[in-house]
């Protein structure tokens, strides 16, 4: 599979999309609903197929970004919140 087209592509539209729903709904709680994106993580690491960390490495880089940019509130916590989690799981690494 090319870079272009890699596992994190998907990861980081479903970041995005997620991040529009946490904006969206006031009832959502992030801890859960960011558990939620990185169970989807985990599930891709247990693969042994492909680099791990430049998996991780490759999602946080645009949701960093996002997060940067985003105007709403709840939209920019949950990407950071998302990129914090991130780079937590990639020190483990």
């Amino acid at each position: 599979m090319s870079a272009e087209f890699g596992p994190y592509v998907q990861m980081c539209t479903l970041a995005q999309q997620m991040a529009v729903q946490y904006q969206k709904d006031t009832n959502l709680a992030l801890a859960p609903f960011l558990k939620h994106f990185m169970d989807e993580v985990e599930v891709n690491v247990a693969a042994d197929s492909f680099n791990h960390l430049g998996f991780m490495q490759k999602i946080r880089e645009p949701v960093e970004l996002g997060a940067e940019k985003a105007s709403d509130a709840r939209r920019k916590e949950f990407l950071q919140a998302l990129a914090t989690a991130l780079h937590e799981r990639i020190q483990k690494h």
